[in-house]
């Protein structure tokens, strides 16, 4: 292979990565050094400031789609067991807005 042949292939390579990367979401993602977002005067005092939808939408797709949200059929007790297992897992959600995101879960997306 000549040394052009290479540079092209590297070139490809390094692109089908990238997009790669872009498809799977691949932005930066928060570490424990990363400063929490700044909230609201609404959110800091436990009154949220956004509807449901408005919750799944900001909050949930941070780390991923509603695909399978959307898909789901689930009680509220299944609606907060899924809710507390995201916070679980790092989701940025005050009790009072895990409460209002499960009620607009399982009204909207309930049995």
């Amino acid at each position: 292979m000549n040394k052009r042949s290479v540079v092209s292939l590297l070139v490809l390579v390094g692109l089908m990565l990238m997009a790669l990367t872009a498809a799977c979401g691949g932005g930066v993602e928060e570490t424990p050094d990363t400063p929490p977002a700044q909230k609201t005067p609404e959110e800091a005092q436990g009154s949220p400031a956004l509807g449901g939808e408005e919750l799944l939408e900001s909050r949930c797709t941070r780390c991923h789609n509603l695909d399978r949200v959307k898909a789901a059929s689930k009680t509220l007790d299944e609606w907060t067991a899924t809710v507390e297992r995201m916070r679980g897992k790092g989701a940025d959600l005050a009790d009072a807005e895990a409460e209002i995101l499960v009620d607009y879960l399982a009204e909207t997306y309930g049995p």
